[in-house]
């Protein structure tokens, strides 16, 4: 029995998609879970990847080729979805109409019409939820950055300045095997950001409502041989994901490396301002080729400064002095984390849906309403780059959810 004195029952679980993501959900479980979730499906049309995953996680599964065959004719209790981003949709929605437990990798799909499938099955469910992959939002970094926010320390917030830079390894990555297919991917801030821009959402407690972007490739162009940087080439590796055990990145690593130099329709940089319901504004850089990977953020209040380092897992707050004085009041903190990746939250986000799929009452952090308003964020982020014009999100949103939009 649960604390909560619910049954807690066996998993028999099933995953489309046999890649490095998918591995960090099976190989965090929670202890005293890791009797009961068992692997009872993969489906992934490499033969080979299935075998290796299924190694690699000790599990003995059927193997297919077809999700969505895989989700309909197998006894299930819960589903994984990490396939590749243009796939998310038909395999999300057979496990929604079976009433599944699910956990759908980000971005929850790459078009508007996919958008809408997905939230119309939602609204069908005969059980179950879904749990959308936001790791950012299961960190104890934006975690506590979020009670801090809410406490009202920092007073009404004006504008929030946050980044995310990609070094060598992270950079690559973005040109292996199927992302840097635009087509595939969704577009750069589709894949790679739109998590960053729903981890902004939910510190603030609020969505975007318009925004406004520039992008474009200034490095990364077709340029003579001489003019590249080596360690750009694909000669130099692979590119690195920044998650996951190094036996889980070997064993399934990514072998098809692009050059960064080929066209890819990807930029190297993107800049972004949003403004928020509740009136704050915001902006997000985006920034490849840089010496290190950072994710940073800067919150402006009236009554307060935070500044925080994700990767240095540090907050510094600062307060203006009450009496009207120059000086100012500092607080230094550093943020503990777990032992998985994404600086301890993929171990958070593994516990809440495998408690859910094993029968427990547990309330994701995002959903799938969160997960659709981030890719409405994003391709509206990647449609002012291209026709330099802001975007208003309303009329998307009204385009999925209707006119009984959902609350956030």
């Amino acid at each position: 029995m649960t604390s909560a004195g619910i049954e807690r029952r066996d998993v028999r679980a099933g995953l489309v998609g046999s890649g490095q993501r998918a591995a960090s959900y099976f190989r965090n479980l929670p202890s005293y879970m890791r009797d009961s979730v068992h692997l009872a499906a993969i489906a992934d049309p490499d033969p080979a990847r299935r075998t290796a995953f299924a190694e690699l996680v000790g599990a003995s599964p059927d193997h297919l080729d077809d999700g969505v065959a895989m989700i309909r004719e197998h006894e299930l209790d819960a589903v994984v979805v990490a396939s590749p981003n243009d796939l998310h949709v038909p395999s999300a929605v057979a496990a929604m109409e079976r009433g599944l437990p699910l956990l759908l990798e980000k971005p929850v799909a790459t078009t508007l019409e996919g958008l809408s499938a997905l939230w119309e099955a939602e609204q069908a469910r005969p059980g179950g939820r879904t749990v959308v992959g936001f790791v950012l939002r299961y960190t104890p970094f934006y975690e506590r950055v979020r009670e801090i926010v809410r406490s009202g320390r920092l007073g009404e917030i004006l504008a929030v300045q946050a980044d995310e830079n990609l070094g060598t390894g992270l950079t690559m990555v973005q040109y292996q095997g199927w992302r840097q297919d635009v087509a595939r991917s969704g577009g750069w801030m589709l894949e790679k950001c739109c998590h960053d821009l729903d981890v902004l959402g939910y510190v603030l407690d609020s969505r975007p409502v318009r925004v406004h972007s520039m992008a474009s490739a200034l490095a990364f162009r077709p340029r003579p041989e001489q003019e590249q940087l080596a360690r750009f080439r694909p000669a130099a590796g692979t590119g690195e994901i920044d998650f996951g055990d190094a036996t889980a990145k070997e064993v399934l690593r990514e072998t098809v490396q692009h050059s960064p130099y080929a066209p890819s329709g990807l930029p190297d940089r993107q800049v972004a301002t949003l403004e928020f319901a509740h009136g704050t504004l915001a902006t997000f850089t985006a920034v490849m080729a840089q010496p290190r990977s950072t994710r940073r953020l800067r919150i402006f209040g009236t009554e307060g400064l935070l500044e925080g380092d994700l990767g240095a897992r540090s907050i510094d707050l600062s307060f203006p002095d009450p009496a009207g004085g120059p000086g100012a009041t500092r607080e230094h903190e550093e943020v503990e984390i777990g032992t998985s990746g994404h600086n301890g939250g993929d171990e958070i986000l593994g516990d809440t849906f495998w408690r859910l799929a094993a029968g427990e009452d547990r309330t994701p952090r995002a959903d799938l309403a969160d997960g659709i308003d981030a890719v409405l964020c994003a391709m509206a982020l990647q449609d002012s780059a291209r026709t330099g014009l802001p975007v208003d999100i309303a009329p998307l949103r009204r385009q999925v959810f209707g006119a009984e939009q959902p609350v956030r």
